[in-house]
């Protein structure tokens, strides 16, 4: 029999503020016959009707207002330590949820693979909460967008959710910082306690266990350690680098060393000057400590008898910018092992006797593995002068009446010849930056001694290792001695030639007629590093 609705309400308009009852089934139950048919599915919570080919969802978009991270307040942005364990529980809001089949992923703005949940709970059509591993969340893809999808495909996304953000990083391992000298100012990155924050994010340093060592301090700003340490020893300490949004802690150890100590101390700029006026040690404390030196040996002394002047101490440099004796290059700079160093200063050869030869030379002077060769003697009467640093100058009359003693290659230069004559003119002692004089046939005057080498080891222009001057009997004027120290000769009768001036290495001034020639001066030793570089 028929239904009376069939033909009573065949193109009838729904009226009223009442709804309808759709007929209700699962998918299992649904029977298609043609498009335009309406039914609700059980399975899905949903209406759905045909269109001829599918059975189509009637939905309307989720929304996404906020959410809330690990029992945090309702924020629509957050950021997550993903070098924390464990999976974070994110509580998402909103209204029209699927609670039947909803999904929701984490979407990476950034790039790269979608973080999955862990879990999820349909709490309500306002309120999902789900659980995500921190691990999971890469830089690389930050931000990350929440994207929330019903079972109709219709789907709510909350851009910029969530950033990744990582602790600060320090660029040092624990440890050693490093090894830092008591009096010695430590400034630029020496002592790096940085750290470097993924995010850009601005970082504060502090110490927060411990301390420094006495006279440092810790830049807020940049993580460097500098100051002038004031005490030996070893500090161990904490460093934190604090963000807004993150901090890192490590522990570091400075240890304070004593300096090296020995001779005569001093500071020019940043160097710090080790001057040696008589032998002693050198104490190092600083394994490979870069150091450049100055050692000149002890002058030759003049002799008996219308002598020579005597020869300068060998002079040997390593200053950059300088000149080593006889013309040579600056020698390199030392690498020094710790531990302790003789250093010995050459004494100035003595003044010759009453009695023919050749006046004594200087002796050596020497630190670690640099020896400089003590000035030759001048020669007395009828002989010639000593090798040496720098040559001896040649007596009145010698055998060859040429050139004075030989200098040491890199040292110094030859002493002066002698010649014959009334007058007996002797030759003037060899200098480190000059020969000695020979005079011009029977002349008035004595040679002179040859000029020394100026140096700034110390922080001012010294000239030391000058030779020194030959004698005449009844001359103008005595062989001046060498700028550096050299002894004039003597100019007259009877007279001693003046001494080498001491710690120069210059030669002793030539005796003239039946008179002693003058001692050679004492060499000395100075080294110098640049406590910047410590």
């Amino acid at each position: 029999m028929a239904d009376s609705r069939d033909i009573t309400g065949k193109n009838r308009k729904f009226k009223g503020t009442d709804s309808i009852t759709l007929p209700k089934g699962t998918e299992a139950q649904r029977v298609a016959s043609e498009s335009g048919e309406l039914r609700f599915n059980t399975d899905t919570n949903l209406a759905e009707y045909y269109n001829g080919t599918d059975w189509k969802p009637i939905d309307s978009p989720p929304t996404i207002t906020n959410f809330t991270l690990d029992g945090g307040s309702a924020v629509t942005s957050a950021l997550i330590d993903n070098t924390a364990s464990g999976d974070a529980t994110f509580v998402i809001n909103g209204s029209l949820f699927d609670t039947t089949s909803g999904t929701v992923v984490f979407e990476p703005e950034g790039g790269g693979s979608n973080v999955v949940t862990q879990s999820i709970t349909r709490t309500s059509a306002n309120q999902f909460t789900v659980t995500a591993t921190r691990a999971d969340f890469l830089e690389a893809g930050d931000p990350y967008a929440i994207k929330l999808t019903n079972g109709s495909g219709l789907a709510a996304t909350l851009t910029g959710a969530i950033d990744v953000n990582i602790s600060p990083a320090f660029n040092t391992a624990a440890g050693s910082l490093g090894t830092v000298y008591d009096g010695a100012a430590v400034s630029g990155s020496t002592l790096d306690a940085s750290a470097t924050d993924a995010d850009g994010d601005t970082i504060t340093y502090s110490v927060t266990v411990g301390s420094l060592p006495a006279g440092l301090s810790i830049s807020s700003s940049t993580g460097y350690i500098t100051g002038t340490p004031t005490a030996t020893g070893t500090e161990t300490f904490t460093v934190e680098a604090a963000t807004d949004n993150g901090n890192s802690t490590r522990e570091f150890t400075i240890t304070v060393d004593t300096l090296p100590s020995g001779g005569t101390i001093s500071t020019s700029g940043n160097y710090r000057i080790h001057t040696y006026n008589s032998s002693s040690n050198f104490v190092n404390t600083v394994s490979g400590l870069s150091l450049e030196y100055l050692v000149v040996a002890g002058g030759g002394g003049s002799r008996f008898d219308n002598s020579g002047g005597g020869g300068a101490g060998g002079y040997r440099s390593s200053v950059s910018g300088e000149t080593s004796g006889g013309g040579a290059a600056a020698e390199s700079a030392l690498s020094l092992s710790s531990g302790t160093k003789t250093v010995t200063v050459g004494g100035g050869g003595a003044g010759g006797p009453a009695s023919p030869g050749q006046g004594n030379s200087g002796s050596n002077s020497v630190f670690d593995t640099i020896t400089s060769t003590g000035g030759g003697g001048g020669g007395g009467q009828n002989y010639e002068g000593r090798s040496g640093g720098s040559g001896g100058g040649d007596g009145h009359s010698p055998p060859a009446n040429n050139t004075g003693g030989a200098g040491t290659s890199g040292q110094g230069y030859p002493g002066g010849g002698g010649r014959g004559g009334a007058n007996h003119p002797a030759g003037g002692g060899g200098g480190a930056a000059a020969a000695g004089g020979t005079p011009s046939g029977d002349s008035s005057n004595g040679g002179a001694g040859g000029a020394g080498r100026a140096s700034s080891i110390t922080g001012s222009s010294v000239t030391r290792a000058g030779g020194g001057g030959g004698s005449v009997t009844t001359g103008t004027s005595a062989g001046s001695g060498g700028s550096g120290g050299g002894g004039n000769g003597a100019g007259t009768n009877g007279t001693s030639g003046s001494p080498g001036s001491t710690n120069t290495g210059g030669g002793g001034g030539g005796g003239s007629d039946s008179s002693v020639g003058g001692n050679g001066g004492s060499g000395v030793v100075i080294v110098r590093y640049d406590l910047s570089n410590l």
